[in-house]
Formats: structure tokens, C-alpha cells, sequence
């Protein structure tokens, strides 16, 4: 069977519109850790600014700050991927 044929009926469309609207919710708790993580990244400048300037400590406020800044941008790429993924699912709805 094809995608669209196994697309037709209405409760498949229907399943793939709560699909959909799981994978939003996703998004959305996503969204949510990004938030909390450039909080974290904040705190780990200002930690940095403070303490950065001593060399037994330094470079590990550095290093926090880095994998921060890492973290950030992983959870975007997932965003981003899910985001592309609902409208996916939201397209093959309509079909």
C-alpha cells in the first residue's frame, strides 16, 4: 500500500493529526529547556567574569560555559528537526 492510500481514511488522518500534536508538545517542553539552559549559561558568564581570572579554577568556568553554550545549541537542533517533523505530519494530514 502507498503512504496516501494508507492516509485516506479518516481515523488514520485523525492519528496523524494527534500525532502531530504530540510531537508539539514536545516542541514545547524543548522550548521550555532552552529557556532554562540560557539561564544556566548567565549564571556560568557571570561566574565566569567573577572567577575566570584565577588558574586553578579558570579554565573549568570556561569549559562550563562552552558545554552550555552546547547544550543550547543541541536543543535547538532538535527543535528545529521536530518543528520540520509536525509540519510533516500536518501535511500528510491534509493529503
Amino acid at each position: 500500500m502507498s503512504d496516501k492510500t494508507e492516509l485516506s481514511s479518516p481515523f488514520n488522518k485523525e492519528q496523524t493529526l494527534m500525532k502531530s500534536e504530540g510531537v508539539k508538545d514536545c516542541v514545547k517542553w524543548i522550548k521550555k529547556k532552552i529557556k532554562e539552559e540560557k539561564e544556566q549559561l548567565k549564571i556560568a558568564v557571570k561566574d565566569e567574569k567573577s572567577f575566570g581570572m584565577y588558574d586553578d579554577c579558570g579554565p573549568a568556568y570556561r569549559r562550563e560555559v562552552e558545554r552550555t553554550e552546547l547544550r543550547i545549541q543541541s536543543l535547538v537542533e532538535v527543535k528545529i528537526s521536530l518543528e520540520k517533523y509536525v509540519k510533516l505530519l500536518r501535511h500528510s494530514a491534509k493529503e
